[in-house]
């Protein structure tokens, strides 16, 4: 099951108080920036949670 992001809450990339760490430490590549913003790849998603554990605005959720 991949990742949901709440767009609402993400921010946008310049905004994230840790830079887009989701995208940084996505080791599948499954989450990508794209125009500023934060970007699913689901079909690229392995489910192991680093970016809901690590998003401090909450903002990923399993979908």
């Amino acid at each position: 099951m991949a990742v949901k992001i709440d767009s609402d809450l993400c921010g946008h990339i310049e905004n994230c108080p840790v830079q887009g760490l989701c995208v940084k430490i996505c080791e599948q590549g499954a989450l990508i920036e794209e125009d500023g913003d934060v970007t699913i790849v689901p079909e690229k998603c392995d489910d192991c949670d680093l970016c809901i554990q690590n998003c401090p605005n909450q903002a990923i959720s399993k979908a």
